[in-house]
């Protein structure tokens, strides 16, 4: 009989998942508007327009900081937002290893 067994993330894991992810989105977003593609987010973009090296680090500073409010006072959001940049990181790492 098999035995279903729950795995969970610490919230600090959580929060270092998200973290690391939001690091990975920016650095794939870097080299893609680096090699010609466009940023469809107009907040980023604006961002971009800055510097790449101050998007990548006002991204993960920013994304350091909601991680810590999140794990601070609830996690469920967090939790989604982990799912979703699962989907975002897949997506572009798929991009940039395909053009």
């Amino acid at each position: 009989m098999a035995t279903l067994v729950r795995a969970t993330l610490t919230p600090d894991a959580l929060a270092l998942l998200f973290v690391g992810l939001n690091a990975v989105d920016a650095g794939t977003t870097a080299y893609l508007v680096m090699h010609g593609a466009t940023e469809v987010n107009p907040v980023m973009a604006q961002l971009i327009g800055t510097g790449i090296g101050t998007f990548v680090t006002l991204k993960v500073s920013l994304s350091m900081l909601l991680a810590a409010l999140l794990v601070r006072y609830t996690l469920w959001p967090l939790k989604a937002l982990c799912v979703s940049f699962v989907g975002v990181v897949a997506w572009q790492v798929t991009i940039c290893l395909t053009s």
